[in-house]
């Protein structure tokens, strides 16, 4: 079966006539003024397929519109506006309740307007639009890794995939990790304000959906580059380090954390700004000249990793 990205390339990616960037990145790009573009991407979660069936739905409106404000931090950008539409097997006045709770709750604390949508009957899809601006030609795009570039990860990697394993009755957790597990996996945290101010310091970018591995490496093909990962540096609960689940952190998914790469000459400033946004980060390899990819353990041997993964969301 062809991959979500062969489908996009071979049907839908075509030459842009009046785009600054279109298919292809976390967002499209519209330049509007003479300073100033618009970002905008496009997400959908169905039933069974992005969540499971009794996900509370509070927590799915919440995650519903996170997930997209991450494609939008992704971009360097700063969202502002979305459109929802929700498709319903039948109406059921408490979920809606909840789902608009929670959705409402994640657009108050970023600062999203809701304009738009529509509804209609059938399995339980919901499909977000989500818009922002940047100054034009400051957007980061997953193309702009330079040779020698650190790579960089925020947050922890691998807890939404535990999470999900847990549900699915794959792995074994104790009640105290899976409570944050699941947390992870079905409120995550859009790094929204650190992202809006990556475009002064970072080549490039992209948000870790299909896992650090997958995204890392749209990343390289996009920029025509490699990378050395220091497999010890990436950050991720102890569980992963001491059970050596490394399959979590390095191919779980749903992490909506930023894999972002800059030059070495700008570590202090992206220091500082992630204490100002009170962004945990860590620099976990960098970008080579060789084309591939490799992982390296604490002895600097390069080690095979399951390309795969477990099942996780996409």
């Amino acid at each position: 079966m062809s991959s979500e990205f062969e489908i996009i390339d071979r049907y839908f990616k075509k030459k842009m006539k009046q785009t600054a960037l279109g298919v292809g990145d976390d967002a499209a790009i519209i330049n509007i003024k003479k300073n100033c573009a618009i970002v905008i991407s496009s997400d959908m979660l169905v039933e069974n397929v992005h969540f499971l069936k009794n996900t509370n739905p509070a927590r799915l409106g919440w995650k519903s519109l996170a997930v997209n404000l991450s494609d939008i931090a992704a971009m360097g950008a700063t969202p502002r506006w979305a459109t929802l539409s929700i498709s319903l097997p039948k109406i059921n006045h408490d979920w809606l309740k909840e789902f608009s709770k929670g959705f409402f709750k994640c657009a108050d604390q970023f600062g999203i307007d809701l304009i738009g949508g529509d509804t209609t009957k059938g399995p339980l899809t919901i499909s977000i639009t989500i818009m922002g601006d940047i100054k034009k030609n400051k957007s980061l795009l997953r193309s702009g890794a330079k040779i020698n570039d650190d790579i960089w990860v925020t947050g922890q990697l691998g807890m939404a995939s535990m999470g999900l394993a847990s549900l699915q009755g794959k792995l074994k957790l104790a009640p105290s990790i899976k409570v944050k597990c699941i947390k992870a996996l079905e409120i995550p945290t859009p790094k929204v304000l650190i992202g809006s101010h990556l475009s002064r310091y970072a080549n490039s970018c992209i948000d870790i959906s299909d896992g650090l591995i997958q995204d890392l490496k749209h990343v390289l093909k996009a920029s025509a580059a490699g990378a050395s990962l220091l497999l010890n540096e990436i950050p991720c609960d102890p569980f992963i380090h001491a059970s050596k689940k490394y399959q979590f952190a390095l191919n779980g998914g749903d992490d909506y954390e930023l894999l972002f790469t800059a030059p070495k000459k700008h570590r202090l400033a992206i220091e500082k700004i992630a204490k100002k946004t009170d962004t945990a980060i860590n620099i976990i390899g960098v970008i080579t000249k060789n084309k591939s990819l490799k992982v390296m353990d604490q002895k600097g041997k390069s080690i095979s990793f399951n390309k795969r993964g477990f099942d996780h969301f996409a």
